[in-house]
């Protein structure tokens, strides 16, 4: 495959590449709109992709066609390790951190994230003509009605059965943050309630309780649910099937000549692992593997419909995940029962600061626009998502928004330059913070087991130099601590963090 190979720019000269007058980021005039669809699987590795992972013990012949016939992407990232931040950082292109959340995840009552005045992706597709739709997991917390009008104060069933009105509309979800369209589940499939959500309001109210499943002693965690209202016959194993049959007829009613944008956030192959029965005993490592390998049968279906409706030559068609394998849908037992290895060669899963925790597979296709069988080493972020898409058309971005966003439109079409991001920023499931700076990474651990790797010599991070280097950790802990007090990672007017100005994940910095 061919490479793409840029040398990594200091920090000083990144802030030169962009330029910034009048408080806004320069975006060079589209090219030509593209239909953008941006699949999300839920707790996938970077070697749960047979193209990414020879000795994978499943077959994703749909993500491998995509790598032939695009970009993959051997060094991209998420925000964070975990599912709700780094919604948070692709939609609005900001750091998870810089919102009010500064650690963990929302729960089925969880409030809204994404702060009313706050842009994101859907608002500026939006404002240059697109049409835009959400179909699939939403996990960004809603402001649900109580019946009382008092506020939501513990989400745990069975103190919440009674408390919600069902029959109201919710706010701070998918319409109320640009998207024209929604329709999905307010959480992961692990959470309640059981319901599915159309715009702003539940398509049935649950009225029955369904107990918990899934416990250690019995070996059933991988069917883990938690108890809580769902609707009368909820059938958790029909949930992908349905979110893909709903995205197919969303693209096969498309007009030529409108450009839209949809996002397809999956609920594979996060808990319950419940692959259909057709899918069943299909891979080699279990009914873990049956579910990423269902996963990829979606991706099919997206593709086909594109190539039915004749769009795909101009669509940018982008498969990725919120972050790495989870040890719950795929246990270390189980990795070593099936020798299927979902990070790949790269240590640690979901939740983690390892790379295992945010590394994940990123693939593109555009054939209008993207050399087949191409492959780009470059560190990046799904961050980047907001800035591309502004790039794409022709939207410059204030000071206000996006502050964590670089464009990889030129990594898109094969330059050599143009890509401005020298650093990232890591995060793990307690609000830990990681950093990377070229091939380096700086790690935060909980317990204060910190660690420094030099990536491009220790992919693995099995051998710690925070001890040997103190001039590097020094340095990086400097960088580090700019970006979080400047509010941005881009070149712009500093801007201001969400919530106190320092929190106690903060541990190399002194308190303000």
């Amino acid at each position: 495959m061919k490479k793409i190979n840029i040398q990594i720019l200091s920090t000083i000269a990144a802030s030169a590449v962009m330029s910034v007058a009048d408080g806004h980021r320069e975006a060079k005039p589209p090219e030509g709109r593209p239909n953008i669809i941006f699949i999300l699987a839920d707790d996938m590795g970077v070697g749960d992709v047979s193209g990414l992972n020879a000795q994978a013990k499943l077959a994703t012949p749909h993500l491998d066609a995509m790598i032939r016939g695009g970009m993959k992407f051997t060094d991209a990232h998420t925000s964070s390790a975990v599912c709700t931040p780094t919604r948070y950082g692709l939609l609005t292109g900001r750091y998870n951190w810089r919102s009010e959340l500064k650690g963990m995840v929302v729960n089925g009552y969880g409030k809204a994230v994404i702060a009313p005045d706050r842009s994101i992706v859907a608002d500026i597709l939006k404002s240059k003509g697109y049409k835009t739709a959400m179909i699939g997991k939403w996990h960004l917390g809603l402001n649900w009605k109580t019946k009382d009008g008092s506020p939501i104060t513990d989400w745990t069933p069975p103190k919440m059965d009674d408390k919600i009105d069902f029959t109201q509309p919710f706010t701070g979800g998918p319409l109320d943050c640009g998207f024209d369209t929604y329709y999905g589940i307010n959480a992961s499939l692990d959470f309640p309630p059981y319901t599915f959500l159309n715009g702003d309001r539940v398509t049935v109210v649950p009225t029955e309780l369904r107990p918990r499943q899934g416990r250690k002693k019995n070996d059933t965690l991988q069917l883990m649910m938690r108890g809580g209202l769902q609707v009368p016959g909820f059938r958790p194993e029909k949930v992908l099937q349905h979110f893909s049959e709903k995205a197919v007829a969303y693209i096969e009613a498309q007009q030529e000549g409108v450009p839209f944008f949809l996002y397809l956030p999956l609920n594979s192959p996060h808990t319950p692992v419940v692959p259909r029965e057709e899918f069943k005993g299909t891979s080699q490592c279990g009914i873990y593997g049956d579910f990423v390998q269902e996963a990829d049968w979606t991706v099919g279906q997206i593709v086909m419909a594109l190539e039915k409706t004749g769009l795909l030559e101009n669509t940018l068609l982008i498969f990725s995940a919120d972050n790495g394998a989870s040890r719950v849908s795929f246990s270390l037992e189980k990795e070593e029962q099936f020798d299927h290895h979902p990070s790949g060669i790269y240590r640690g899963r979901k939740g983690d600061l390892h790379e295992g925790g945010h590394r994940v597979p990123f693939i593109v296709q555009w054939p209008a626009a993207i050399t087949p069988g191409t492959a780009c080493d470059v560190p990046c972020n799904l961050n980047d998502f907001y800035a591309t898409c502004a790039e794409l058309v022709g939207k410059p971005l204030a000071d206000t928004e996006a502050e964590d966003s670089f464009s990889m439109v030129p990594l898109l079409k094969g330059r050599s330059g143009g890509y401005s991001r020298t650093s990232m920023v890591h995060h793990d499931y307690s609000g830990q913070f990681g950093f990377r700076d070229g091939p380096w990474k700086l790690k935060y651990n909980r317990g204060g087991n910190y660690e420094l790797h030099d990536l491009s010599a220790d992919p693995a991070e099995k051998k710690n130099l925070y001890k040997t280097h103190p001039e590097r950790v020094e340095l990086m802990a400097k960088m580090l601590t700019k970006i979080v007090e400047d509010g941005r990672s881009t070149p712009g007017a500093p801007q201001k963090n969400d919530g106190p100005k320092w929190w106690e994940q903060l541990v190399w910095m002194e308190k303000r």
